[in-house]
């Protein structure tokens, strides 16, 4: 780790930096091509974000811990931040030597974080900044460097855009299925905390070098997957090439109440889904939102659609047996698609039996009713 000792009013700590150009190349794309994201497609993703957003008044910040379940027995040891500057990303790195340099460590983040707007972090609601706050409020310390600041959380925007595409939207997984880093002789995360206990115990600073490298990279990693959230948030229907991204950004115009876009996002999805269980929840959602807009007979085409590719699908009965019923007035279509329905509750043992039995009934009733009025 090529640092320096400095001095505060708490103490010593170390500190390193390490300086990137923006044209600098993390996977498939340059630091210079986040400074495109904007603060309308981060709100897009739940992000409680004003429209002032400003990469130059925003610290990305990752820590490397004691332990990984947190609690007051937990350290943050090393704290990693990066900035973008006019024409570089600077990485910061304050590291405790022992515990009591902690005072330290934590009086020079907190003047890090002073002139800055915005924080961004990978699962740092949950994990990072408690842990900071916990460390700060048991070293009597006043935390003021997060009072005020709009934080971002890669981890919950990640989620929405890539959980049902990828099996896990860790941050190795992103890099190596999304950003296209590899790392190389990277340390695993599990294995940082049992590092450090022996750098305490030998004094050997060679042990922390992985760690240091290890969060180097964590932090322009965030970097990274910004600008690819961003750009997959703003993709049109036409212009994607996932199933899973196109109905990602169809939930996300779900939540607008922009339904029209949305179907053009889920219609994309099913042209690329080669997926048999996939295509059943996209047709799933799709009927859905018809039925939502009214659209039933479009609804029923797609639930008759999705009874090709399952023919056990207790919804699509159900739907189609409603839409039988009371639009269509053919009790006949009606009692068969519920018996159909009802089979297969009782056959998976489904909590809709007695709804089912009780529409069954009821349709029985009417067709009874109806023949003797003729």
């Amino acid at each position: 780790m090529h640092g320096q000792e400095v001095t505060t009013p708490f103490g010593p700590c170390y500190a390193a930096e390490k300086v990137f150009p923006s044209e600098h190349i993390h996977g498939f794309w340059t630091l210079q091509d986040t400074r495109q994201v904007t603060a309308e497609t981060l709100r897009r993703l739940g992000q409680d974000i004003s429209s002032t957003f400003d990469l130059n008044n925003t610290l990305f910040l990752d820590t490397e811990t004691t332990g990984l379940a947190g609690g007051t027995g937990t350290y943050a040891f090393l704290v990693g931040t990066g900035r973008f500057s006019d024409a570089h990303f600077v990485v910061k790195q304050f590291l405790m030597r022992d515990y009591n340099e902690e005072l330290a460590l934590l009086y020079l983040l907190d003047q890090e974080l002073q002139d800055i707007d915005t924080i961004i972090t990978f699962n740092g609601k949950t994990f990072d900044l408690p842990l900071l706050q916990t460390r700060f409020t048991i070293s009597r310390l006043d935390f003021n460097g997060t009072k005020n600041k709009e934080h971002l959380d890669l981890l919950h925007m990640s989620r929405k855009l890539w959980r049902h595409k990828l099996e896990s939207c860790s941050l190795n997984s992103l890099e190596e299925n999304l950003l296209g880093v590899t790392r190389t002789g990277d340390i695993p995360g599990y294995e940082i905390p049992q590092r450090y206990f022996q750098f305490l115990q030998t004094g050997q600073g060679l042990l922390l070098q992985d760690i240091v490298e290890h969060n180097v990279i964590d932090v322009v990693s965030m970097a990274a997957l910004l600008y690819r959230i961003y750009i997959t948030t703003e993709l049109k229907p036409n212009e994607c090439d996932c199933p899973w991204e196109a109905e990602a950004l169809a939930q996300i115009c779900i939540g607008e109440e922009n339904q029209k876009q949305a179907l053009r996002y889920l219609h994309t999805a099913l042209q690329l889904c080669e997926n048999t269980e996939h295509q059943v929840q996209l047709l799933r959602t799709t009927a859905l939102l018809y039925r939502r807009m009214k659209d039933y007979e479009t609804a029923c085409k797609l639930w008759r659609r999705l009874l090709e590719l399952s023919n056990d699908d207790i919804m699509a009965y159900e739907e189609l047996a409603k839409h039988y019923e009371h639009r269509l007035n053919d009790l006949k279509a009606a009692s068969h698609a519920t018996r159909r329905a009802l089979a297969i509750a009782w056959q998976t043992k489904s909590p809709k039996v007695p709804d089912l039995e009780h529409r069954l009934r009821r349709i029985e009733d009417k067709s009874r009713r109806q023949i003797a009025a003729q």
